[in-house]
């Protein structure tokens, strides 16, 4: 590990005497215009050297290191290929800036972000890039339903995690078409997108040493898609002993919405309404391979035909259950349950949980999806209804329909009812589940339920759904992040639930139990018997048996009542 300063490189912060004198030996205060000269921090690594800034806040000093490739940039022949190792360079690598991020249509700006195919790039944060002890490690996986997000810190700001002796590593991962598109064989298999998160890991494992990190305690954790990447990791053998411990917010390989069951058929649909109908795999490739990549962003495909319609089936390109036959890496060849019912998981340290109101996310569209859920099965998982024949699926829509809507049929006025049968469906049913199998291997997990609501909770501010109860999917972000690309407030009711909420997250990275430091309540260990549940609220508390009658109608739904 190299740790040298230059001073042909110079930035400069407004920062309190206090904190500059934290800072000692690197800094030369000014008092009369409380300025700090800050020299630069450079780092060795594998590829060569790079060059990071030093900042801060009121809340504290770190260095930032961003837009570090950890793969060669995925162009031409190597579009939706596996990641390859990165190449070195020579000289010394400005690390000021964030490198492009994947081309998208950012969901939270309402526009196209052009960004580059070149985006296999990651950001560290680190709280001292010489500790006198290694610092934990915690590494970042965006959400945004595999089309959209970056790791870039206009939305994902390290500052709250910096307060803390910690290292925050926050990664960029090819999207869409160019992360996910799969045709089924060799040349493209699928999860690229994914397989680009194991090369970030890999290269975290490889590199973080010499950021002032601890090689051998590495948190992976993510919220939305990106806690469904988590899970998959922990069950994916490309990603073993990557990581230590993880955190999924929101979000688990065993929800629907999760991975795709139709890859190689959207792969088809993408040509034709690009102009290329063809049922040849070669030929389709060579085709799509050449288009812009402008072609490949924000694309919208009509409906698979199938006899088992599902309101998932929106996300057009997922993670895929990968051939097993295929001469190539893989991901992952066998279906999440069937897995995770195995115990074929990485057995490590797991928080799981959810907000009190997901499914706001679903029923901001509602009543536009009225016709759909009122059809056969639109209320039944997908996971059911593959597997369900017409007198099973039956009486399945029947129950979950008495049980959500009161035996009334469903109207364009009962949009809370549809918010709370999503919530369940979507995401706390199959959260609960996947703690459940857990809890039989012995693995420790625990499980959360987020309840708090703050000036801090804007996404269900920008849906307009101020009108029905519940923290909406999404809306723990802000108590992680220093969100700066919206004006959220940081009011003092926040600023504690920011605290608290950090503080779980960052003790669980550092040893494992969440509650271990700092935390009056104690976050007991989900078991199955006692459905043990820390709920994070403007006060914590640990409940036994949350969401009981929910969750219990469930498991008679999927017939899981009894569990090994």
């Amino acid at each position: 590990m190299i740790e040298t300063q230059i001073k042909t490189s110079v930035t400069y912060h407004t920062l309190s005497t206090s904190i500059a004198q934290r800072v000692a030996g690197r800094v030369a205060l000014l008092p009369k215009c409380r300025r700090i000269i800050l020299k630069m921090a450079v780092i060795e690594i594998e590829q060569g050297k790079v060059k990071g800034v030093l900042c801060g806040s009121n809340d504290g000093i770190y260095v930032s290191f961003k837009g570090i490739p950890y793969a060669k940039p995925p162009l031409g022949p190597l579009r939706f290929k596996a990641p390859q190792p990165p190449e070195p360079w020579q000289g010394i690598r400005d690390a000021s800036e964030h490198g492009p991020v994947c081309p998208q249509f950012n969901e939270r700006l309402q526009s196209i972000e052009a960004g580059s195919e070149d985006c296999l790039y990651l950001n560290i944060y680190s709280k001292s890039v010489r500790p006198s002890t290694p610092l934990p490690v915690m590494v970042w996986i965006h959400g945004g339903a595999y089309y959209t997000g970056s790791g870039n810190s206009d939305f994902y700001g390290p500052d709250f995690f910096m307060k803390h002796d910690v290292i925050l590593v926050t990664i960029n991962y090819r999207l869409e078409v160019l992360g996910f598109l799969c045709l089924d064989n060799e040349e493209v298999p699928g999860n690229a997108g994914l397989k680009d998160q194991v090369a970030a890991l890999q290269w975290v494992k490889n590199n973080i040493g010499a950021f002032g990190g601890d090689t051998n305690n590495i948190t992976i954790f993510g919220c939305s898609a990106g806690a469904a990447s988590v899970s998959f990791h922990l069950l994916s053998k490309m990603s073993t002993g990557l990581f230590n411990k993880a955190i999924c917010q929101s979000g688990v390989c065993l929800n629907d919405w999760a991975y795709s069951i139709y890859g190689r058929q959207r792969a088809f649909q993408l040509g034709r309404l690009l102009g290329k109908d063809t049922e040849d795999t070669a030929e389709l490739l060579e085709f799509l391979r050449n288009v812009p990549v402008s072609s490949l962003v924000n694309i919208k495909l009509p409906l698979v035909e199938t006899n088992h319609r599902d309101i998932t089936d929106g996300i057009f390109f997922a993670p895929v259950i990968e051939k097993s036959e295929l001469n190539v890496e893989k991901f992952i060849t066998e279906s999440p349950i069937d897995l995770v019912k195995r115990g074929c998981f990485a057995k490590v340290p797991l928080i799981v949980g959810y907000t009190s109101g997901e499914g706001i996310e679903l029923g901001r569209s509602f009543p536009a999806t009225l016709d759909f859920l009122t059809t056969l099965g639109a209320v039944v998982p997908r996971e059911l209804k593959l597997k369900f024949d017409i007198a099973k699926l039956q009486d399945a829509d029947d129950k979950i329909r008495k049980y959500y809507f009161k035996g009334k049929q469903l109207n364009a006025d009962m949009i809370k009812e549809v918010v709370n049968l999503e919530t369940d469906k979507l995401f706390a049913y199959n959260i609960t589940r996947l703690a459940r199998y857990y809890n039989f291997s012995s693995t420790p997990v625990y499980l959360y339920k987020m309840t708090v609501e703050t000036d801090r909770n804007f996404t269900k501010k920008i849906y307009n759904m101020q009108f029905i109860p519940g923290v909406c999917h999404a809306d723990d972000l802000p108590y992680l992040f220093n969100i700066t690309c919206f004006d959220i407030p940081m009011t003092e009711e926040s600023k504690h639930v920011v605290e608290n909420f950090v503080q779980l997250w960052y003790n669980f990275a550092s040893t494992g139990n969440p509650t271990s430091t700092n935390i009056a309540v104690e976050w007991k260990q989900f078991t199955d018997k006692e459905r043990e549940c820390f709920v994070i609220d403007k006060t914590l508390n640990c409940i036994s048996n949350i969401d009981a009658e929910n969750m219990n109608f469930w498991e008679n739904i999927f017939e899981e009542t009894v569990l090994p």
